[in-house]
């Protein structure tokens, strides 16, 4: 494939701060095939460099491993060298990007004039699946995946999925595959991967060109529940609350509805009423000034004001809901 060229990477941090970046996967794709990937481990900008329990958990880093390798800043040229002037693909792309931009920031250096495209979104597009996690995705495309957040697995899986839709929708080039549309059917009961990986081979959709749009791909329209739980006691129950960031669990419309079932009324902006966030994308703690979207900026800025709203990570949402929420495995969220 000609033309299909690009740089994927992946970014691993020390704790729920988006800049404290302890390793950095890139892998390079020229002309449709995968070429050289490279990983390294930094110590995470000042002020930002401990480690939290539930991070090593996830990647197995921890500051020991680190404690003898070159700061953030030290390690960052060779990743801008290794990227050169290649368009920039991540999976969950406005995780990897942010936290980019926070540690350049901390760093003190040039924050990369990157042009970003996002491997889930493209999924989303294009695939019908129950759940657009790496490991699901890859899964789902036949794709070879293990050792899921080790930086390095994480860009080559998803530099291959970006080669696999493009083989898929009969294109050579990033740019013609961000420019498609996908007429395919929406899903209706939850599947197995391998069923869902079936039902890819089974059906080849439908592309049409359009006219790019700033949009996220096709999801599909989310509806707003009203509240039904009838419990005073419950912890959500007359609370407004607003999601940000995916979920790992469930997808937005199902946290919807679980909250709605508690007595919750869920609202898609943060505004004078709102009084909780939600942040997911692996969020953890209670500061929103931690976490980079506008919901969370407008949040910090509403409780500098007086205004009471809490603020729960998933884990503390998960367990507020409790397990018979209808919880699953899938994700999705603006």
């Amino acid at each position: 494939m000609a033309g299909l060229s690009f740089a994927a990477i992946d970014v691993e941090t020390a704790n729920s701060a988006r800049g404290s970046i302890c390793a950095v996967g890139v892998t390079v794709v020229r002309d449709g095939r995968r070429g050289e990937t490279a990983s390294w481990l930094c110590r995470p900008p000042a002020g930002l460099d401990f480690f939290s329990w539930h991070n090593i958990r996830v990647h197995g880093i921890s500051a020991a491993m680190v404690a003898d390798k070159p700061e953030f800043a030290q390690r960052w040229p060779e990743v801008e060298s290794l990227v050169g002037e290649l368009p920039v693909i991540a999976h969950n792309v406005g995780f990897d990007s942010s936290a980019i931009r926070e540690a350049c920031g901390r760093s003190g250096i040039r924050i990369p004039a990157w042009s970003y495209s996002c491997s889930l979104a493209l999924a989303r597009r294009h695939l019908s699946l129950d759940s657009y996690r790496l490991p699901d995705v890859a899964a789902a495309l036949g794709i070879d995946f293990t050792n899921h957040h080790d930086a390095a697995a994480d860009a080559a899986a998803a530099a291959d999925i970006v080669i696999a839709l493009a083989a898929r929708a009969g294109v050579d080039s990033l740019s013609a595959l961000e420019r498609m549309v996908v007429n395919r059917p929406l899903r209706t009961n939850r599947t197995s991967r391998k069923s869902a990986a079936n039902t890819l081979m089974r059906a080849v959709p439908t592309v049409v060109e359009r006219t790019p749009r700033r949009s996220w791909f096709g999801r599909e329209e989310l509806v707003l529940p009203e509240a039904t739980g009838t419990d005073p006691s419950h912890p959500l129950y007359g609370q407004i609350v607003v999601f940000t960031g995916d979920l790992a669990a469930m997808t937005r419309q199902e946290a919807w509805d679980a909250i709605a079932a508690c007595g919750a009324t869920p609202a898609r902006n943060v505004t004078r009423r709102t009084t909780r966030l939600v942040i997911g994308d692996g969020f953890r703690g209670v500061d929103p000034d931690a976490f980079t979207t506008t919901k969370a900026r407008r949040v910090a800025e509403l409780r500098t004001r007086g205004q009471r709203i809490e603020v729960m990570d998933e884990a503390a949402f998960v367990a507020c809901v409790g397990a018979g929420a209808g919880l699953s495995g899938g994700r999705g969220g603006v």
